[in-house]
């Protein structure tokens, strides 16, 4: 069964540094016909595009870049899943090279009494900054939130999986006698040349395994499954959409 995401969270907005907001204003001033052609985006930020993943190991990345915690208030659990992704991209306007940081958070709220998924969620923050290249000034140009889509989208059939050092993430929380412990698992596709174009995605899979016990009795009373799948758009030969962009989050559970 596929559940939607609901994303109730409102869209923070970060202030970049005056040095910054002058530079990309100016590269609009030059170029402002250029504009119009990358539409389709994340909105706020500046437009960029000619994305690639930085996952070479002679390039700086993430080395652990996912995290996981889990709360609990009264009966709600929540787990919040994130991983942090950076590509190297140019902006539209001037061919600056800028370095890109996507942020991918999905969120499971459980009632741990009726032992039980309620709602899932899926959002992504983007970050702009200054560089790579000789001369970096180490500023961040913007920041912006987005809902992701719960719609399937196309990526072919020539994906080959990626390697992840650190895929496992674990959190237990407790009510009275009952013990529950989510477990997390990620899996990396990156699929190329998809509908015969120019298109590289890459396709994430979080398989996250619940766990109900019994304190009292040592005994596991449930154990359930619910996978996340998101595709993020790394590039494209397509000038409408933006490269570096989380296309599409679908929770499903599996039955045990």
């Amino acid at each position: 069964m596929e559940m939607n995401s609901t994303n109730r969270l409102e869209k923070p907005k970060y202030l970049a540094s005056i040095s910054a907001a002058l530079l990309v204003t100016a590269f609009v001033l030059v170029q402002p016909a250029m504009q119009s052609a990358y539409a389709v985006g994340i909105a706020g930020l500046p437009a960029y595009d000619d994305c690639y993943l930085v996952s070479d190991e002679n390039e700086v990345f993430p080395d652990d870049g996912i995290s996981m915690n889990t709360v609990r208030n009264k009966d709600i659990v929540k787990t919040i899943h994130a991983e942090k992704e950076i590509f190297h991209c140019y902006l539209v306007q001037g061919n600056l090279p800028v370095i890109v940081d996507v942020t991918t958070y999905l969120e499971v709220y459980e009632n741990i009494t009726a032992q039980e998924v309620i709602e899932t969620n899926a959002f992504s923050t983007t970050c702009l900054k200054d560089g790579p290249y000789d001369g970096v000034t180490a500023t961040v140009i913007d920041c912006e939130s987005a809902d992701i889509s719960t719609s399937p989208v196309f990526v072919g059939s020539e994906c080959e999986e990626m390697d992840v050092k650190f895929p496992q993430e674990m959190n237990t929380v407790t009510k009275g006698k009952i013990a529950k412990t989510v477990e997390s698992q990620k899996e990396v596709f990156y699929c190329n040349d998809i509908g015969n174009t120019q298109t590289d995605k890459k396709v994430d899979i979080v398989l996250f395994t619940e766990i109900y016990e019994d304190l009292n009795t040592q005994e596991t009373t449930s154990v359930q499954f619910l996978s996340a799948r998101c595709v993020v758009l790394v590039t494209d030969d397509d000038g409408d959409l933006q490269d570096a962009f989380v296309e599409s989050c679908i929770f499903t559970e599996i039955e045990n």
